[in-house]
């Protein structure tokens, strides 16, 4: 694309971000839990309104959540990393292109 610069430092570093916040994802998924809640944990009336199953699936999904907003970040961070090797290569080969045309001048 004519008129598109890109600082391939710059989108490692946007890369190494995106890996580093799915990392974080990945932990607090990790310590969302529901273990050691009870029926009991909510006492009578909470076992009888369903509270410790509503909460465990209120983890459950919190936990699904960030699980998944990890594996977006994982994505983007690969693409980005993509995106820096085929354009680093693309300057590979105009250098190289250039140094073939400055040999068939001369």
């Amino acid at each position: 694309m004519a008129g598109l610069r890109m600082d391939g430092a710059v989108v490692v570093e946007y890369a190494k971000t995106a890996e580093e916040a799915a990392a974080e994802l990945d932990s607090a998924a990790a310590e969302v839990g529901g273990e050691g809640v009870s029926a009991e944990s909510y006492g009578a009336l909470g076992a009888q309104i369903g509270l410790g199953e509503s909460y465990g699936r209120a983890a459950g999904a919190l936990r699904r959540q960030l699980t998944d907003g990890a594996e977006a970040l994982r994505s983007a961070g690969e693409a980005l990393r993509r995106v820096t090797v085929r354009h680093g290569g693309q300057d590979d080969e105009a250098a190289e292109l250039i140094k073939r045309a400055g040999r068939l001048e001369g």
